[in-house]
């Protein structure tokens, strides 16, 4: 028996490379790279990361969370029909090619699919094709797929919460009244392989109340499957990492709930669908109530009465190794105060060996920070400043 199962994982994970949306990702995080660098280099003259940091977060985080869920998936039985695994990947590939990576929600893509399986159960429409894959489909097997989706919207939580806020692509702006004004772009793509158990295969479950999630089949096979979870959000009202996580601890809540709704559901199948609604409405709810809050409060990254705020910082730059983080503000240069860009770059250039700032940081305390500058340090520091008094056409990376 164990040596069929460890055959069996052997099998489904190499079946993983065989899947079209594993390629696929890739080139929708080229692509994303590709724009991103693009538009970075057009508003700064300069790119902050390289096109190949999206692609390293696709193989990152979800990669380690879809394996540790699936102990948790395949251990209670879940079993998913393969009308929904099919249905699920195509969905997520024509939703990726909108270039909208929040409709690549877990809420969106498994509960759109969920809806469309149990329509096709519903009426029995005589699709060509389509038939082969869904005809042993049952009440009991779509209630699997809302389970997974209830998973799916957990690991997407944790995923935004983990690494959504980092590394976001600052973006500027003309406010309403015509002013230059920064924000900051959360957009991000990851690969969630997931092992799960699907009806009709060479396995047969070891234990009499294993498995608990399951209607209907007595053998089985085991295939790891790539989802792929995207997320996206503007933040312009407070810091990245602030509204990013507070989406996360959202969105891993909604996934709860409706997980415990999805359990229910092999009890009372309407508990099914009125979890796949909730996910779907509550998700989008969610998008909905940030964007309709952080609309009613003033940008953060603007012109300040006093000094110059950080809106981004290029990896590795001196600015790095001088410990500046995004959203501070710079209030002296060598002793110097500055309220403008072009002011900050001549108190730096007043001493070209050594630079001593004083910055308020985003806790609201001052602080200083001071480091040697080497030859050609002082025109890259590494800074993007939300500065409108600078022109727009001519914004520079200090």
């Amino acid at each position: 028996m164990v040596e069929i199962w460890l055959l069996e994982i052997l099998k489904g994970f190499g079946k993983l490379f065989l899947h079209p949306v594993f390629y696929l990702s890739v080139f929708f995080s080229i692509m994303m790279g590709y724009y991103r660098v693009k538009r970075e280099r057009r508003d700064f003259n300069t790119r902050l990361l390289d096109g190949y940091h999206d692609m390293r977060v696709l193989f990152s985080y979800g990669i380690v969370l879809g394996l540790l869920f699936s102990i948790v998936t395949v251990g209670v039985g879940m079993v998913i029909p393969i009308a929904g695994v099919i249905l699920i990947g195509a969905v997520s590939i024509l939703f990726a090619l909108t270039g909208r990576f929040q409709l690549m929600s877990a809420t969106m893509t498994v509960g759109f699919s969920y809806f469309i399986l149990v329509l096709l159960d519903y009426f029995q429409w005589d699709i060509p094709y389509v038939n082969t894959y869904v005809e042993n489909v049952n009440l009991g097997l779509l209630s699997s797929v809302v389970v997974l989706l209830g998973v799916l919207t957990m690991i997407e939580g944790i995923l935004i919460r983990l690494n959504g806020w980092k590394h976001t692509s600052p973006r500027l702006f003309k406010s309403a009244r015509g002013l230059k004004v920064g924000a900051h772009l959360g957009k991000k793509l990851w690969l969630v392989p997931m092992f799960i158990l699907i009806p009709d295969g060479s396995l047969t479950l070891p234990f009499d109340w294993w498995p608990v999630l399951t209607v209907g089949t007595e053998t089985y096979s085991l295939l790891c499957v790539p989802f792929l979870l995207g997320f996206q959000q503007l933040v312009k009202s407070t810091l990245p990492e602030v509204a990013i996580k507070y989406t996360g601890s959202r969105v891993f809540w909604l996934g709860a709930f409706v997980l415990t709704l999805a359990v229910t559901g092999f009890w009372a199948p309407m508990f099914s669908i009125g979890a796949a609604a909730v996910a779907v409405i509550g998700r989008a709810w969610i998008a909905y109530r940030y964007r309709s809050t952080e609309d009613s409060k003033p940008y953060f990254f603007k012109r300040q009465p006093k000094g110059v705020m950080i809106l981004g910082i290029l990896p590795g730059s001196p600015a790095k190794k001088l410990t500046l983080e995004v959203g501070e503000i710079v209030l002296k240069v060598n002793g110097v105060e500055v309220n403008t860009e072009r002011a900050f770059y001549e108190a730096l250039q007043k001493n070209g060996a050594y630079c001593k700032l004083e910055v308020l940081g985003t806790n609201g305390e001052n602080r200083f920070t001071q480091g040697a500058l080497y030859e050609g340090d002082h025109h890259e520091l590494g800074i993007i400043f939300a500065d409108e008094a600078s022109g727009w056409e001519h914004h520079q990376v200090s």
